[in-house]
């Protein structure tokens, strides 16, 4: 693909905490016959095949999710430090860590970070050659691209806050009855894909600033895993693509 000439210094972080509460041990948990994190890393590593990418770092806390991404083929040169390991730890710290690692081990500077989340196991390789293209094309002037999907599914003036026994309308300017065919158009993001530039993660600690490019994935491979729901969601989905 033309775009690993234009720009091949990208690398692509996949953070994956030992300590998961939702779903235990979810990062090596079999998801369609293979550990959660199989996926991204498989992707990354098709990816930097392909050239669209210069490297791949798993950055991870656990002896047990280490082994299990090198018996993959994950490429795990460090175990986190504890300190970034904790329920309230930033990612912008383990990213900007591993960066760091990279570019003092490698003695380059790389030109931006692709963040691979082990969480959305149905991102395409397409994913991320179209959005990495995209990003691209965009530079200098975009400093990150965020994966979005449709969410016209999700209504804004039926969004509500609690209030002791009552509700509050979220968002009160919108008519809490208005149709769906008047009001504007609405995504999310799916948190498959992000790309950063390196000055806007080291200068400005931002993974995404106030106006990133964008690149739209469908719903069907825009599932983000937090709960069981989006593990049994992701394996039908998973199960029927094969």
């Amino acid at each position: 693909m033309g775009t690993a000439n234009k720009n091949p210094k990208i690398v692509a972080i996949i953070p994956a905490r030992g300590g998961s509460k939702g779903i235990p041990h979810k990062n090596i948990k079999a998801l369609n016959g293979r550990p959660l994190i199989h996926y991204a890393i498989e992707l990354a590593r098709a990816a930097q095949k392909k050239g669209v990418i210069l490297d791949h770092i798993v950055s991870t806390d656990s002896e047990e999710i280490a082994s299990k991404a090198k018996e993959i083929g994950g490429n795990v040169p460090f175990l986190r430090p504890q300190e970034l390991a904790n329920d309230n730890s930033p990612v912008i710290d383990t990213i900007i860590h591993a960066l760091k690692w990279w570019e003092e081990s490698h003695k380059d500077v790389i030109h931006s970070v692709l963040l691979l989340q082990p969480t959305n196991p149905l991102t395409a390789l397409k994913d991320i050659e179209d959005s990495i293209k995209h990003y691209l094309n965009n530079q200098p002037n975009a400093k990150c691209l965020i994966s979005i999907c449709d969410a016209q599914h999700v209504r804004l003036s039926t969004l509500y806050h609690k209030k002791g026994k009552y509700l509050e309308q979220l968002l009160k300017e919108i008519d809490p009855v208005a149709r769906r065919q008047t009001l504007r158009e609405l995504y999310q993001r799916n948190g498959a894909v992000y790309i950063t530039r390196r000055d806007l993660l080291l200068e400005e600690r931002k993974i995404i600033n106030e106006n990133p490019l964008f690149y739209t994935m469908p719903r069907e491979r825009s599932v983000a895993i937090d709960d069981i729901f989006d593990w049994l969601l992701a394996e039908f989905l998973l199960n029927r693509k094969s």
